[in-house]
């Protein structure tokens, strides 16, 4: 008889700490990619080339927003040949959803520092980008497309 009355003490416990209100969970970060696989470009005589992507994500689902930061890792080929500091890499970034569509889409000018090596290996953050996402769509219905801007 006890162990009867302390299991619906216990089951009125866990629902009364249950909420009622079902909030939409849009699941893990959408994906983050380079064009085509990986990218080369050629500037001022160096292959430039973005091989890997990272991307962490928070969503707002009451304003229907995302933000998001993204990694970028790559390397930079034939430096010995030049005697610069800097190279300026100019990358673009696309928030793509369903059905491909282009939802946003940004510029970002990144200064590398480099070593007077035949292959420099470098990394860029691009942080702080906000996008609308569509209420009811997970993560995996979103994409985030990087590439040199030509």
């Amino acid at each position: 008889m006890i162990k009867f009355i302390y299991t619906i003490f216990v089951v009125a416990l866990i629902s009364s700490c249950s909420s009622s209100d079902f909030e939409f969970d849009p699941g893990a970060c959408p994906r983050a990619a380079i064009m085509s696989g990986s990218e080369t470009s050629m500037f001022n005589g160096l292959n430039i080339e973005l091989n890997r992507t990272v991307m962490i994500c928070d969503y707002n689902v009451k304003r229907k927003k995302i933000d998001f930061n993204v990694g970028v890792i790559g390397d930079i080929i034939n430096q010995d040949q030049l005697s610069v500091d800097t190279i300026q890499i100019p990358l673009f970034i696309a928030f793509i959803g369903p059905n491909d569509v282009v939802i946003d889409k940004w510029s970002k000018n990144n200064i590398v520092k480099v070593k007077n090596r035949k292959i420099t290996s470098f990394s860029i953050a691009i942080e702080n980008l906000r996008s609308d996402i569509l209420e009811g769509r997970t993560g995996s219905s979103y994409k985030v497309l990087i590439g040199i801007q030509k």
